[in-house]
């Protein structure tokens, strides 16, 4: 499941998962949009909190994703 989708289901604002995760609103808005990936620890946090909902690949794809409509919109 995306990120983006998966903090839709638990509906929680950038800034509740922010706090969830700890980091920052900006950090969740990348993370959700596909524009940056998270750290190591953050996607192993991210799988736990999601009790595996979201995996490294679903983050990974979203990161694949947002690239490839970066490049298509170019």
């Amino acid at each position: 499941m995306l990120f983006s989708d998966w903090l839709e289901t638990q509906n929680l604002t950038r800034k509740q998962a922010a706090q969830l995760f700890g980091t920052t609103s900006v950090c969740i808005y990348y993370w959700a949009s596909g524009k940056h990936r998270p750290s190591p620890d953050h996607t192993r946090i991210i799988e736990f909190v999601s009790e595996g909902q979201v995996t490294a690949g679903d983050l990974q794809r979203a990161y694949e994703l947002a690239r490839e409509n970066k490049n298509v919109s170019a």
